[in-house]
Protein backbone atom coordinates (compact mmCIF):
# COMPACT_ATOMS: atom_id res chain seq x y z
CA UNK A 1 0.00 0.00 0.00
CA UNK A 2 1.29 3.46 -0.90
CA UNK A 3 1.68 6.15 1.77
CA UNK A 4 -0.90 8.20 -0.17
CA UNK A 5 -3.50 5.46 0.35
CA UNK A 6 -2.94 5.53 4.12
CA UNK A 7 -4.38 9.04 4.30
CA UNK A 8 -8.18 9.33 4.25
CA UNK A 9 -10.05 10.11 1.03
CA UNK A 10 -11.28 13.39 2.56
CA UNK A 11 -7.68 14.41 3.35
CA UNK A 12 -6.53 13.60 -0.18
CA UNK A 13 -9.38 15.54 -1.74
CA UNK A 14 -8.76 18.58 0.50
CA UNK A 15 -5.03 18.51 -0.34
CA UNK A 16 -5.85 18.53 -4.07
CA UNK A 17 -8.27 21.43 -3.56
CA UNK A 18 -5.54 23.49 -1.86
CA UNK A 19 -3.17 22.74 -4.74
CA UNK A 20 -5.83 23.75 -7.28
CA UNK A 21 -6.47 27.03 -5.47
CA UNK A 22 -2.76 27.86 -5.29
CA UNK A 23 -2.25 26.91 -8.93
CA UNK A 24 -5.19 29.11 -9.88
CA UNK A 25 -3.29 32.09 -8.40
CA UNK A 26 -0.24 31.51 -10.65
CA UNK A 27 -0.46 34.98 -12.22
CA UNK A 28 0.44 36.47 -8.83
CA UNK A 29 3.94 35.05 -9.12
CA UNK A 30 5.11 36.00 -12.59
CA UNK A 31 5.49 39.18 -14.53
CA UNK A 32 4.21 37.73 -17.77
CA UNK A 33 0.57 36.65 -17.48
CA UNK A 34 -0.97 33.94 -19.56
CA UNK A 35 1.73 31.28 -19.12
CA UNK A 36 -0.17 27.98 -19.15
CA UNK A 37 2.16 26.15 -16.73
CA UNK A 38 0.81 26.70 -13.18
CA UNK A 39 3.06 27.81 -10.32
CA UNK A 40 3.56 25.97 -7.02
CA UNK A 41 5.81 27.24 -4.23
CA UNK A 42 7.72 24.46 -2.44
CA UNK A 43 7.25 26.04 1.01
CA UNK A 44 3.50 26.20 0.44
CA UNK A 45 3.58 22.56 -0.59
CA UNK A 46 5.34 21.62 2.68
CA UNK A 47 2.96 23.65 4.82
CA UNK A 48 -0.26 22.44 3.24
CA UNK A 49 0.92 18.81 3.21
CA UNK A 50 1.67 18.90 6.94
CA UNK A 51 -1.60 20.69 7.69
CA UNK A 52 -3.95 18.47 5.71
CA UNK A 53 -2.34 15.13 6.55
CA UNK A 54 -1.84 15.87 10.28
CA UNK A 55 1.90 15.54 9.80
CA UNK A 56 4.85 17.37 11.32
CA UNK A 57 7.08 19.73 9.37
CA UNK A 58 10.54 18.46 10.35
CA UNK A 59 12.72 20.32 7.84
CA UNK A 60 15.34 22.26 9.82
CA UNK A 61 17.22 23.49 6.76
CA UNK A 62 18.79 21.23 4.13
CA UNK A 63 17.83 18.04 6.00
CA UNK A 64 16.77 14.95 3.99
CA UNK A 65 13.13 14.81 5.13
CA UNK A 66 10.60 17.64 5.01
CA UNK A 67 7.59 16.06 6.73
CA UNK A 68 6.97 13.24 9.19
CA UNK A 69 3.76 11.18 9.03
CA UNK A 70 2.87 8.65 11.74
CA UNK A 71 0.55 5.69 11.12
CA UNK A 72 0.18 3.84 14.43
CA UNK A 73 3.71 2.65 15.25
CA UNK A 74 4.99 3.31 11.72
CA UNK A 75 6.90 6.58 11.15
CA UNK A 76 7.44 7.73 7.56
CA UNK A 77 9.89 10.44 6.51
CA UNK A 78 8.78 12.29 3.39
CA UNK A 79 10.75 14.45 0.99
CA UNK A 80 8.55 16.93 -0.88
CA UNK A 81 9.43 18.34 -4.30
CA UNK A 82 7.85 20.12 -7.26
CA UNK A 83 9.10 21.11 -10.70
CA UNK A 84 7.94 21.93 -14.22
CA UNK A 85 7.56 19.11 -16.72
CA UNK A 86 6.61 15.49 -16.09
CA UNK A 87 9.31 14.04 -18.34
CA UNK A 88 12.14 12.11 -16.59
CA UNK A 89 14.59 14.63 -15.16
CA UNK A 90 17.33 15.12 -12.57
CA UNK A 91 16.37 17.18 -9.51
CA UNK A 92 18.54 18.47 -6.67
CA UNK A 93 18.19 16.31 -3.56
CA UNK A 94 21.11 17.33 -1.31
CA UNK A 95 23.53 20.21 -0.85
CA UNK A 96 27.11 19.28 0.15
CA UNK A 97 28.93 22.63 0.23
CA UNK A 98 30.23 21.91 3.72
CA UNK A 99 31.90 18.74 2.42
CA UNK A 100 33.46 20.22 -0.72
CA UNK A 101 37.11 19.99 0.38
CA UNK A 102 36.62 16.43 1.62
CA UNK A 103 34.95 15.39 -1.66
CA UNK A 104 37.44 17.16 -3.94
CA UNK A 105 40.23 14.95 -2.59
CA UNK A 106 38.65 12.04 -4.53
CA UNK A 107 38.24 13.78 -7.90
CA UNK A 108 41.11 11.86 -9.53
CA UNK A 109 39.29 8.51 -9.13
CA UNK A 110 35.71 8.43 -10.47
CA UNK A 111 34.67 5.25 -8.64
CA UNK A 112 36.06 6.47 -5.30
CA UNK A 113 34.44 9.87 -5.85
CA UNK A 114 31.00 8.36 -6.50
CA UNK A 115 31.42 6.13 -3.46
CA UNK A 116 32.46 9.04 -1.20
CA UNK A 117 29.57 11.28 -2.26
CA UNK A 118 27.14 8.38 -1.79
CA UNK A 119 28.62 7.59 1.61
CA UNK A 120 28.13 11.17 2.80
CA UNK A 121 24.55 11.18 1.50
CA UNK A 122 23.80 7.93 3.33
CA UNK A 123 25.37 9.22 6.55
CA UNK A 124 23.20 12.33 6.48
CA UNK A 125 20.08 10.29 5.79
CA UNK A 126 20.94 7.84 8.58
CA UNK A 127 21.41 10.75 10.97
CA UNK A 128 17.91 11.94 10.11
CA UNK A 129 16.55 8.42 10.67
CA UNK A 130 17.87 8.61 14.24
CA UNK A 131 16.62 12.17 14.76
CA UNK A 132 13.09 11.31 13.67
CA UNK A 133 12.86 7.65 14.71
CA UNK A 134 12.61 6.32 11.13
CA UNK A 135 13.47 2.99 9.57
CA UNK A 136 15.58 2.90 6.40
CA UNK A 137 12.88 1.22 4.27
CA UNK A 138 9.58 3.11 4.60
CA UNK A 139 10.45 6.66 3.53
CA UNK A 140 9.31 8.28 0.27
CA UNK A 141 9.49 11.25 -2.04
CA UNK A 142 6.11 12.87 -2.69
CA UNK A 143 6.47 15.10 -5.72
CA UNK A 144 4.30 17.19 -8.01
CA UNK A 145 5.12 17.84 -11.66
CA UNK A 146 3.53 20.75 -13.51
CA UNK A 147 2.62 20.75 -17.18
CA UNK A 148 0.34 22.99 -19.23
CA UNK A 149 -2.76 23.51 -17.06
CA UNK A 150 -2.01 20.32 -15.16
CA UNK A 151 -0.65 19.00 -11.83
CA UNK A 152 0.49 15.37 -11.47
CA UNK A 153 1.14 13.84 -8.03
CA UNK A 154 3.74 11.09 -7.74
CA UNK A 155 5.22 8.96 -4.98
CA UNK A 156 8.49 7.03 -5.15
CA UNK A 157 10.80 5.16 -2.83
CA UNK A 158 13.51 7.09 -0.95
CA UNK A 159 16.22 4.50 -0.19
CA UNK A 160 19.82 4.69 0.89
CA UNK A 161 22.29 4.28 -1.95
CA UNK A 162 23.51 0.69 -2.38
CA UNK A 163 27.23 1.36 -1.90
CA UNK A 164 28.31 -2.09 -3.05
CA UNK A 165 26.45 -1.70 -6.37
CA UNK A 166 27.69 1.73 -7.48
CA UNK A 167 28.50 1.94 -11.19
CA UNK A 168 29.89 5.17 -12.66
CA UNK A 169 27.92 6.19 -15.77
CA UNK A 170 29.62 9.48 -16.68
CA UNK A 171 32.51 11.67 -15.62
CA UNK A 172 33.17 15.15 -17.02
CA UNK A 173 34.82 18.38 -15.94
CA UNK A 174 31.53 19.57 -14.46
CA UNK A 175 30.38 16.48 -12.59
CA UNK A 176 30.01 12.74 -12.22
CA UNK A 177 27.06 10.39 -12.72
CA UNK A 178 26.42 6.93 -11.26
CA UNK A 179 23.74 4.34 -10.56
CA UNK A 180 23.21 1.70 -7.87
CA UNK A 181 20.74 -0.24 -9.98
CA UNK A 182 17.74 1.34 -8.25
CA UNK A 183 18.25 5.09 -8.77
CA UNK A 184 20.40 7.28 -10.99
CA UNK A 185 22.41 10.11 -9.42
CA UNK A 186 24.86 12.82 -10.38
CA UNK A 187 27.08 15.23 -8.43
CA UNK A 188 27.95 18.64 -9.88
CA UNK A 189 31.27 20.19 -8.85
CA UNK A 190 30.37 23.85 -9.29
CA UNK A 191 27.51 23.91 -6.76
CA UNK A 192 28.40 20.77 -4.70
CA UNK A 193 24.94 19.28 -5.22
CA UNK A 194 23.63 15.74 -5.53
CA UNK A 195 20.90 15.25 -8.10
CA UNK A 196 18.58 12.27 -8.48
CA UNK A 197 16.72 11.22 -11.60
CA UNK A 198 12.96 11.05 -11.18
CA UNK A 199 11.24 8.85 -13.74
CA UNK A 200 7.61 7.72 -13.48
CA UNK A 201 8.51 4.47 -15.25
CA UNK A 202 11.29 3.49 -12.85
CA UNK A 203 11.67 1.56 -9.58
CA UNK A 204 8.83 1.95 -7.06
CA UNK A 205 7.29 5.08 -8.57
CA UNK A 206 3.52 5.63 -8.62
CA UNK A 207 1.32 8.19 -10.35
CA UNK A 208 -1.19 9.02 -7.60
CA UNK A 209 -3.41 11.61 -9.26
CA UNK A 210 -3.57 14.05 -12.15
CA UNK A 211 -5.89 17.05 -12.30
CA UNK A 212 -6.49 20.29 -14.20
CA UNK A 213 -5.55 23.76 -12.95
CA UNK A 214 -7.71 26.71 -13.99
CA UNK A 215 -5.53 29.82 -13.77
CA UNK A 216 -7.34 33.01 -12.69
CA UNK A 217 -6.61 35.84 -15.11
CA UNK A 218 -6.79 38.60 -12.47
CA UNK A 219 -5.93 37.01 -9.09
CA UNK A 220 -5.30 40.42 -7.46
CA UNK A 221 -8.96 41.42 -7.46
CA UNK A 222 -9.92 37.94 -6.31
CA UNK A 223 -7.52 38.07 -3.34
CA UNK A 224 -8.57 41.55 -2.25
CA UNK A 225 -12.25 40.66 -2.23
CA UNK A 226 -11.58 37.40 -0.39
CA UNK A 227 -9.40 39.11 2.20
CA UNK A 228 -11.99 41.76 3.03
CA UNK A 229 -14.56 39.04 3.62
CA UNK A 230 -12.24 37.04 5.88
CA UNK A 231 -10.41 39.83 7.74
CA UNK A 232 -12.31 39.31 10.97
CA UNK A 233 -11.75 35.58 10.88
CA UNK A 234 -8.03 36.13 10.35
CA UNK A 235 -7.84 38.39 13.42
CA UNK A 236 -9.55 35.74 15.54
CA UNK A 237 -7.13 33.05 14.34
CA UNK A 238 -4.17 35.28 15.16
CA UNK A 239 -5.44 35.76 18.70
CA UNK A 240 -5.91 32.00 19.08
CA UNK A 241 -2.31 31.01 18.34
CA UNK A 242 -1.84 28.26 20.90
CA UNK A 243 1.92 27.70 20.77
CA UNK A 244 4.92 29.42 22.32
CA UNK A 245 8.24 29.03 20.51
CA UNK A 246 11.83 29.94 21.45
CA UNK A 247 15.41 29.09 20.47
CA UNK A 248 18.45 28.22 22.59
CA UNK A 249 22.15 28.18 21.62
CA UNK A 250 24.31 25.05 21.67
CA UNK A 251 27.24 27.28 22.62
CA UNK A 252 28.04 29.97 25.17
CA UNK A 253 26.19 33.16 24.27
CA UNK A 254 28.89 35.12 26.09
CA UNK A 255 32.02 33.67 24.47
CA UNK A 256 30.34 32.56 21.21
CA UNK A 257 32.15 29.22 21.57
CA UNK A 258 31.38 25.78 22.97
CA UNK A 259 33.18 25.82 26.31
CA UNK A 260 35.68 22.99 26.86
CA UNK A 261 34.24 21.68 30.14
CA UNK A 262 30.60 22.71 30.11
CA UNK A 263 27.54 22.71 27.88
CA UNK A 264 27.96 20.14 25.11
CA UNK A 265 31.40 19.36 26.57
CA UNK A 266 30.14 18.75 30.12
CA UNK A 267 31.37 15.17 29.68
CA UNK A 268 34.91 16.65 29.61
CA UNK A 269 34.59 18.21 33.09
CA UNK A 270 36.37 16.79 36.12
CA UNK A 271 35.14 13.39 37.40
CA UNK A 272 32.11 13.63 39.67
CA UNK A 273 33.89 11.89 42.54
CA UNK A 274 36.87 13.78 43.94
CA UNK A 275 40.10 11.87 43.35
CA UNK A 276 38.49 9.55 40.81
CA UNK A 277 39.96 8.90 37.38
CA UNK A 278 36.68 7.69 35.91
CA UNK A 279 35.60 10.12 33.16
CA UNK A 280 32.03 11.32 32.84
CA UNK A 281 29.83 9.60 30.24
CA UNK A 282 30.36 10.85 26.68
CA UNK A 283 26.69 11.79 26.38
CA UNK A 284 26.49 13.85 29.58
CA UNK A 285 25.63 17.36 28.42
CA UNK A 286 23.41 20.34 29.05
CA UNK A 287 22.22 23.13 26.78
CA UNK A 288 23.35 26.52 28.17
CA UNK A 289 20.64 29.13 28.74
CA UNK A 290 21.90 32.74 28.85
CA UNK A 291 20.47 34.97 31.57
CA UNK A 292 19.60 37.40 28.75
CA UNK A 293 17.15 34.78 27.49
CA UNK A 294 15.46 34.36 30.89
CA UNK A 295 15.10 38.13 31.26
CA UNK A 296 13.58 38.53 27.81
CA UNK A 297 11.36 35.42 27.80
CA UNK A 298 10.39 35.07 31.46
CA UNK A 299 7.29 33.01 30.85
CA UNK A 300 8.50 30.23 28.57
CA UNK A 301 9.52 27.64 31.19
CA UNK A 302 7.12 28.85 33.89
CA UNK A 303 4.90 31.91 34.52
CA UNK A 304 7.86 33.98 35.81
CA UNK A 305 11.28 32.37 35.87
CA UNK A 306 12.99 35.44 37.34
CA UNK A 307 10.93 34.98 40.51
CA UNK A 308 12.15 31.37 40.77
CA UNK A 309 15.77 32.47 40.25
CA UNK A 310 15.46 35.04 43.06
CA UNK A 311 13.84 32.49 45.38
CA UNK A 312 16.75 30.10 44.81
CA UNK A 313 19.23 32.84 45.74
CA UNK A 314 17.39 33.74 48.96
CA UNK A 315 17.16 30.21 50.34
CA UNK A 316 19.76 27.77 49.04
CA UNK A 317 18.45 24.99 51.29
CA UNK A 318 15.10 24.96 49.48
CA UNK A 319 15.94 25.61 45.88
CA UNK A 320 12.80 25.48 43.71
CA UNK A 321 13.21 23.38 40.58
CA UNK A 322 11.60 23.66 37.19
CA UNK A 323 10.81 20.20 35.86
CA UNK A 324 9.08 19.16 32.65
CA UNK A 325 9.33 16.53 29.91
CA UNK A 326 11.09 16.90 26.56
CA UNK A 327 9.42 15.49 23.45
CA UNK A 328 12.09 14.40 20.95
CA UNK A 329 11.40 14.43 17.18
CA UNK A 330 11.62 10.63 17.18
CA UNK A 331 8.49 10.48 19.35
CA UNK A 332 10.20 9.61 22.63
CA UNK A 333 9.60 11.63 25.80
CA UNK A 334 12.25 12.10 28.51
CA UNK A 335 12.12 13.90 31.89
CA UNK A 336 14.11 17.12 32.11
CA UNK A 337 14.79 20.13 34.32
CA UNK A 338 16.48 23.50 34.58
CA UNK A 339 19.30 23.58 37.10
CA UNK A 340 22.49 25.46 38.01
CA UNK A 341 23.02 29.11 38.91
CA UNK A 342 20.39 31.32 37.29
CA UNK A 343 18.77 28.09 36.02
CA UNK A 344 21.28 28.15 33.18
CA UNK A 345 21.39 24.41 32.48
CA UNK A 346 18.73 22.77 30.27
CA UNK A 347 19.25 19.04 30.70
CA UNK A 348 17.51 15.68 30.93
CA UNK A 349 16.29 14.44 34.31
CA UNK A 350 18.03 13.16 37.40
CA UNK A 351 19.51 9.69 37.67
CA UNK A 352 16.67 8.54 39.91
CA UNK A 353 13.80 9.35 37.53
CA UNK A 354 11.97 6.49 35.82
CA UNK A 355 9.21 6.28 33.28
CA UNK A 356 6.16 4.01 33.52
CA UNK A 357 8.16 1.15 32.00
CA UNK A 358 10.95 1.37 34.57
CA UNK A 359 13.50 2.97 32.24
CA UNK A 360 15.96 5.11 34.22
CA UNK A 361 16.83 8.50 32.79
CA UNK A 362 19.73 10.73 33.64
CA UNK A 363 21.67 13.69 32.32
CA UNK A 364 22.88 11.39 29.54
CA UNK A 365 19.47 10.88 27.90
CA UNK A 366 19.36 14.21 26.07
CA UNK A 367 23.04 13.99 25.17
CA UNK A 368 22.62 10.49 23.75
CA UNK A 369 20.01 11.74 21.27
CA UNK A 370 21.48 15.17 20.49
CA UNK A 371 25.22 14.67 20.57
CA UNK A 372 25.81 10.97 19.89
CA UNK A 373 22.87 9.60 17.89
CA UNK A 374 22.10 12.59 15.65
CA UNK A 375 25.27 14.68 15.48
CA UNK A 376 27.46 11.57 15.45
CA UNK A 377 30.07 12.25 18.15
CA UNK A 378 31.63 8.81 18.59
CA UNK A 379 34.75 9.53 20.65
CA UNK A 380 36.00 11.97 23.25
CA UNK A 381 36.58 14.78 20.82
CA UNK A 382 35.79 18.29 21.98
CA UNK A 383 32.71 19.79 20.38
CA UNK A 384 33.38 23.18 18.79
CA UNK A 385 31.10 25.78 17.26
CA UNK A 386 32.82 25.15 13.93
CA UNK A 387 32.01 21.42 14.21
CA UNK A 388 28.36 22.24 14.90
CA UNK A 389 28.21 24.60 11.92
CA UNK A 390 29.68 21.84 9.72
CA UNK A 391 26.66 19.79 10.80
CA UNK A 392 24.43 22.70 9.77
CA UNK A 393 23.32 23.78 13.24
CA UNK A 394 24.33 25.71 16.37
CA UNK A 395 20.91 26.13 17.99
CA UNK A 396 17.79 24.22 19.02
CA UNK A 397 14.15 25.16 18.67
CA UNK A 398 11.76 24.62 21.59
CA UNK A 399 7.98 24.89 21.51
CA UNK A 400 5.01 24.07 23.76
CA UNK A 401 1.33 24.74 24.09
CA UNK A 402 0.77 28.13 25.73
CA UNK A 403 -1.31 26.60 28.52
CA UNK A 404 1.06 23.69 29.23
CA UNK A 405 4.53 23.99 30.79
CA UNK A 406 4.86 20.24 31.30
CA UNK A 407 5.71 19.18 27.72
CA UNK A 408 8.38 20.96 25.66
CA UNK A 409 9.20 19.83 22.12
CA UNK A 410 12.76 20.10 20.82
CA UNK A 411 14.51 19.92 17.45
CA UNK A 412 17.63 21.31 15.84
CA UNK A 413 17.62 24.76 14.25
CA UNK A 414 19.85 26.23 11.50
CA UNK A 415 23.13 27.95 12.41
CA UNK A 416 22.50 31.53 13.53
CA UNK A 417 18.93 30.83 14.67
CA UNK A 418 19.43 31.82 18.32
CA UNK A 419 21.23 35.08 17.56
CA UNK A 420 18.50 36.07 15.08
CA UNK A 421 15.77 35.10 17.57
CA UNK A 422 17.25 37.27 20.34
CA UNK A 423 17.41 40.23 17.93
CA UNK A 424 13.84 39.70 16.74
CA UNK A 425 15.05 38.95 13.21
CA UNK A 426 13.79 36.21 10.85
CA UNK A 427 15.28 32.81 11.54
CA UNK A 428 17.89 32.09 8.84
CA UNK A 429 17.51 29.16 6.51
CA UNK A 430 20.36 26.71 6.08
CA UNK A 431 22.53 26.82 2.97
CA UNK A 432 20.65 25.28 0.09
Amino acid sequence: MSVWEQYSIDQRNEYIQFLQVYGALSNLFRQKQGDAVPHLDSKFQETVFAKIFDSENVDIGNTPHDVLSVFGTKRVGIGLKTWMGSRPSFQKVMQLKRYKNEIDAYKTDAQSLAYKVSEIKNERMSSDYVRLGLTDTDNIYHYITRDKGLFSIHECSYPLIELSKIRVTSCTETGIGWSDGLKDYKYTFGDSQIWQKFDAEKYNTLLLNRFDIKIIKDPFSFLLQSYLKLAETLREEENNNNFAEVYLPLYSFKSKQVEEKSGLNAWNAAPKSKGSNIPRPLNEIYIPIPIDFHLKFRDFFCPDITAVIEARKLDRTKRPEIRFHIVLPNGKTIPALLTGDNLKNFQSGSLTEQDQFGNVYGQSALGQWLLVDVLGLKSRKLVTKEWLEQKGTDSVRLWRRKDDYSLIHIDFAPAGAFEAFMKGEPIPEADE
